[in-house]
């Protein structure tokens, strides 16, 4: 049935490929109006002649109706799975609305899953709740920063393979094993081997030497982890910390863990960098850094959680 209706569209969709820009874009987004309006069946024959007329002009609409449209079209995902999809697989400033929608189903946002696109996975990954296959379809394809979100995602349901899966492609790159250390479902035999417990936290020269290698090579995540470990903190918080652009919340951390002022500017122009900021003013930071007041360091520290102990079984008695 779906085959003969496409077939009938073909005119009016060559029709609608024929109009100017912004006439197609008005379609659109009447045609869009319309649905949200309505919200016809997903088995009806209006919503699958609307589904492909609107997936085929979305396709030339203007970048602005698109962005207009998406929202709204996430209301309607169950009747209109084709222009869904289109919009899915669209720029992320169009797609991410729909990607984010509780209404796309697995099948579909498996479907967007592809090497090509780490910025649509990276908003898949940060759902509330991913599924087993659809989580290990983002660990099989997914890049460092892409698995980087999908592992801190604890509603990421990763099945053995899954975490095998990261295991074989990205198990050199040492923030991915600290994530993985740190999963509650992450198998023991993998846990064990990534896990840094609290007697191997770094202090001292050591510290400092190892935090600045990680500076270097622009591992942001793995420096503040050995950070927040040396102090007896949880790692977690140290990333909420790089997540809020707290940078003063970093020198604190760094002056409890004994980071000189060369060092904290290391890290501090690593974030800017990592974040795509500006670096005019990085050369103040050691200065800001040294005028911090005991007492103001002592306020952001405690409000730190401590470190949570996590208990992985022992393997000669599993």
């Amino acid at each position: 049935m779906a085959s003969s209706i496409a077939a009938a569209l073909e005119p009016i969709n060559a029709m609608i490929g024929e109009l100017a820009p912004k006439l197609r874009g008005a379609l659109v987004e009447e045609l869009v109006d319309e649905i949200a309006r309505e919200r016809p069946s997903a088995e009806s024959r209006k919503a699958l002649v609307l589904d492909l007329i609107v997936a085929q002009a979305l396709r030339e609409a203007p970048l602005p109706s698109r962005v207009r449209a998406s929202p709204k079209l996430a209301r309607c995902v169950a009747a209109l799975p084709e222009a869904s999809m289109t919009l899915a697989c669209d720029t992320v400033a169009v797609a991410e609305v729909i990607l984010m929608s509780p209404d796309m189903s697995d099948e579909l946002l498996t479907g967007v899953c592809a090497s090509d696109r780490q910025d649509h996975m990276r908003i898949i990954a940060k759902r509330q709740s991913l599924s087993g296959p659809l989580a290990d379809t983002i660990a099989r394809v997914g890049e460092s920063t892409t698995i980087a979100v999908l592992v801190r995602n604890p509603g990421a349901r990763l099945s053995a393979e899954g975490f095998g899966e990261i295991v074989a492609r990205l198990g050199s790159d040492p923030a991915i094993c600290s994530l993985l250390g740190q999963r509650a479902d992450c198998p023991a035999e993998i846990a064990m081997k990534f896990k840094i417990s609290q007697e191997e936290a770094l202090t001292g020269d050591a510290l400092i030497e190892a935090v600045a290698k990680l500076a270097e090579k622009r591992e942001l995540i793995p420096a503040v982890d050995l950070i927040m470990r040396s102090i007896g903190r949880d790692p977690e918080a140290g990333r909420k910390l790089i997540e809020r652009d707290d940078e003063k919340a970093l020198g604190a951390v760094c002056h409890v863990a004994g980071i000189d002022a060369h060092s904290y500017e290391a890290l501090v122009q690593c974030w800017r960098i990592t974040a795509g900021k500006p670096l005019t003013d990085v050369h103040k930071a050691p200065v800001r850094f040294r005028l911090m007041r005991p007492a103001e360091i002592d306020r952001i520290v405690s409000r730190l959680p401590m470190a949570r102990a996590r208990l992985v079984p022992d393997l000669a008695t599993a």
